[in-house]
């Protein structure tokens, strides 16, 4: 099954840490179908940049936002890290509780979950993990469970 998948988190508050554990994420995702992450959006927005130089910020921001959005409601899972707090995040899982997307959280031992996102998304697979061996584990285990 080739599945449309997209990985969520915090991206320009990001950690090093954080940028470190999103390569985990792809490495194991790239696997299970299409894969739509942070770096891709980013890359997309140079290129609106690169093809549209006399748009402002504000249009620029427009076009890769209407872009991230779009990758979120054609994607098949969501797929979530949510160990940093990011208002970006927080309209992305928006978007997906509206258009009923199939959405899977993970969270490292010890960060701050949201109660906006564990009552918006009672029944969903929450995931904690405490070092890069189980987080790689723990999301192969969720993936092929979801994809039953």
């Amino acid at each position: 099954m080739n599945m449309k998948l997209f990985l969520a988190g915090a991206v320009s508050s990001a950690s090093d840490n954080q940028i470190k554990k999103y390569d985990i994420y792809k490495s194991v995702l790239e696997k299970f179908g299409s894969l739509t992450y942070p770096d891709k959006i980013w890359e997309y927005r140079q290129k609106c940049i690169d093809e549209n130089p006399d748009k402002s910020k504000f249009e620029i921001d427009k076009l890769m936002t209407d872009y991230d959005l779009n990758q979120v409601r054609d994607c098949d899972l969501m797929v979530c890290d949510i160990s940093q707090l990011s208002t970006g995040l927080g309209i992305e899982l928006g978007v997906a509780l509206e258009h009923k997307k199939k959405l899977v959280f993970f969270y490292e031992k010890g960060a701050y979950v949201s109660n906006m996102i564990t009552g918006s998304f009672y029944g969903c697979s929450f995931v904690e993990y405490s070092s890069e061996n189980e987080l790689k584990e723990q999301l192969i285990k969720e993936i092929k469970a979801l994809i039953k």
